[in-house]
């Protein structure tokens, strides 16, 4: 309403008015993080819109409802109403034409009742008419202040983002206020809404929440309190909270279901926000390879992590908000070792009913409550553990190493008296040896001249050269005398060869030798011998590539060996004789089917003078140096002499020649 001078009431009508939506009005900025008029979506993939906290311009100056809206404007239109200056103008010329009529009228007949009666109705007119004017003037006042009224209080609803319903129940229409359109950014209507309608703006998920609304008659309380979302005219979902009482009686003809609306878009986008930020957090938590707890100022749980039952032991299930922490630890078996540092940080270690270590972090918090964060410490203490019992086992060695460093410098100073004494006894030894060798090389020469006689006239009485000897006994004894001496001279030859190596007097004429021939050579030697013993050997060996050496001493090295497997080998057993080539070795083998050697005689076979004792061997007599002497020989052509035989089955003797 605008007062100056001419009292006017300013109706605007429902195809002028406007709302921001359609004026193109952006809405004020909020703070916060929805901004202005901004829309937001939901975990539901639904777009929700905040609307406008100000009221639109036709909000401030309409009337509630829309028959008196319309009729008001029409009497505006066609019958304006004067000013408050004409008013009173035609109150004052009527006022002097009336006190003009009196004058002439006293003027004319003095005194008299047509005058006194104009008197009166003169003062009565004037007394009504002002009476008049102050009534209309109080009424516009009156009217004006209502509408200042109604302007304030629905920029206080559209302020507080909130709208009235009012449901008439008998005519089943809606009424809504601007602010309930503004809300939904839409034009408000000339006609009230069906129950349809407002059902059609609701979200269908929400559609109970009218019936609800509805409902609110048959309750005892005859109120509501209902969310649900209403459509945006721009196709986003408003959140809306609206609550209210069943009003009938008085002037009503009937019930109403009266009650405010008010816009919880943004509420509930932080409801849901704050929804999805504690779902990650939780997930956060979750994720974390560490036992995490948080507690409230009275030790009650507000939420933990499945880690912190697994470690515990308390179930796969998750722990329930609220439950005591005494209780959860009297459930873990931890009443007494679970940290209760209260209002201050502290780092300890609890060792586990199930045997496990913990290692228990624990902060205060704002509100006095504290997080405990435990992190699994079972390998690190089994390492210390076992680092504990190395320390003790190394100094337990390096105690031992102690004792041992001091036996063993008590063992080196023996043994260097020992050395000293052994190095005496070794040149003492070696000089006995030498003298040995010297003795025995002087003796052989010694030895060999008479026998050679005796070899010489024993051969010359067997054969019977200058006649006979008279009795058979004589040639019997020439023939016991031969053989001894030969054998006698065998010895002293093996013994003197013996002596010349170990004296290093002994030196090879090596020359390409084919063995082929050197083989056949010795069989033709031994056959007289295998022959006795009746004994067959078998010889494979063919040609053969030449190799350097002394035919001398391989010779010596065959008749040793086909001469040990003749002795050994009983009546009607088998010598062989094999060769075999490889890249740089020539190997011989001599192999027989006799009496074989024990496996714990087989070390001592080849040293000088020493012999397998056996009742086959005590009929062959010898010195025990042909093995020995076989042995020096081949290993002084820079082969090897090896040994393999298997007791009562035969023995195999091999040595090698470098090619």
């Amino acid at each position: 309403m605008h007062r100056s001078g001419k009292s006017e009431v300013v109706l605007l009508d429902k195809d002028t008015r406007t709302t921001n939506h359609e004026s193109g009005r952006v809405d004020s900025p909020m703070a916060g993080p929805l901004g202005s008029a901004a829309e937001r979506r939901m975990a539901d993939g639904i777009t929700y819109r905040r609307t406008s906290p100000l009221m639109s311009e036709t909000s401030a100056t309409e009337i509630n409802r829309p028959g008196e809206r319309k009729r008001a404007a029409w009497f505006s239109k066609y019958l304006p109403l004067p000013m408050p200056w004409m008013v009173r103008l035609t109150l004052g010329l009527s006022a002097a034409a009336l006190g003009a009529l009196n004058v002439g009228i006293y003027l004319q007949d003095g005194p008299s009742r047509a005058l006194f009666f104009s008197s009166l109705l003169t003062v009565g007119y004037m007394g009504l008419a002002y009476m008049l004017v102050r009534l209309r003037e109080s009424k516009l006042d009156s009217d004006a202040a209502l509408i200042e009224n109604q302007q304030r209080f629905d920029m206080a609803f559209a302020g507080a983002r909130c709208g009235i319903w009012d449901w008439d129940l008998t005519a089943n229409r809606v009424y809504w206020s601007s602010a309930m359109f503004d809300m939904l950014g839409m034009r408000q209507p000339s006609r009230r809404l069906a129950p349809s309608e407002v059902k059609a703006l609701t979200h269908p998920d929400d559609v109970a929440a009218i019936d609800e609304l509805m409902g609110a008659v048959a309750r005892k309380s005859r109120s509501y309190d209902v969310n649900f979302r209403l459509r945006h005219a721009e196709g986003s979902w408003v959140w809306v909270h609206a609550k209210g009482q069943v009003w009938g009686g008085g002037r009503t003809a009937g019930e109403r279901l009266v009650g405010i609306t008010v816009d919880i878009t943004e509420q509930k986008v932080a409801e849901e926000r704050v929804s999805e930020a504690n779902e990650r957090l939780r997930d956060a938590i979750e994720s974390i390879g560490e036992a995490f707890v948080l507690w409230d100022d009275k030790n009650k749980l507000i939420t933990a992590n499945s880690k912190f039952s697994e470690l515990l032991g308390l179930g796969e299930d998750r722990l329930p908000e609220g439950v005591s922490l005494n209780e959860v630890m009297m459930r873990a078996g931890l009443v007494e070792s679970w940290p209760r540092n209260r209002g201050a940080s502290s780092v300890s270690e609890i060792h586990l009913p199930n045997g496990r270590w913990l290692q228990i972090s624990e902060r205060p918090t704002q509100n006095d409550g504290h997080v405990n964060v435990g992190t699994d410490i079972t390998p690190i203490k089994i390492q210390e553990s076992a680092l504990t019992e190395n320390k003790l086992a190394l100094e337990k060695t390096v105690r031992d190493l102690e004792a041992s460093r001091r036996k063993l410098q008590d063992q080196a100073r023996q043994l260097v008296d020992l050395a000293e004494k052994y190095a005496a006894e070794k040149t003492r030894a070696e000089t006995a040896n030498r003298s040995k060798s010297e003795f025995l090389a002087n003796m052989s020469h010694e030895l060999r001249t008479p026998l050679n006689a005796i070899i010489g006239f024993s051969e010359m009485m067997e054969s019977s050269i200058f006649g006979p000897l008279g009795s058979p006994k004589y040639q019997e004894y020439a023939t016991d005398i031969r053989a001894s001496g030969q054998h006698l001279l065998e010895l002293i030859n093996d013994i003197l060869d013996m002596s010349k190596i170990e004296a290093g007097r002994m030196t090879l004429e090596t020359q390409p030798l084919d063995l082929a021939p050197v083989v056949i050579e010795s069989l033709r030697l031994v056959s007289g011998r295998a022959e006795i013993s009746a004994v067959q050997i078998h010889n494979s060996i063919e040609a053969l590539p030449p190799v350097e050496a002394d035919k001398r001493a391989i010779k010596q090295v065959l008749l040793n060996l086909l001469s040990n497997a003749i002795k050994f080998t009983p009546s009607g057993g088998e010598i062989f004789i094999d060769a075999k080539l490889s890249d740089d070795l020539l190997t011989i083998s001599v192999r027989d089917t006799g009496i074989g050697i024990p496996a714990s005689a087989l070390p001592k076979i080849g040293r000088a003078f020493e012999q397998v004792e056996s009742q086959h061997s005590k009929k062959h007599k010898g010195t025990g140096l042909g093995l020995a002497l076989s042995r020096a020989l081949v290993e002084m052509h820079d082969g090897t002499l090896t040994i393999e035989s298997t007791e009562g089955v035969g023995t195999t003797v091999s040595f090698t020649l470098p090619r």
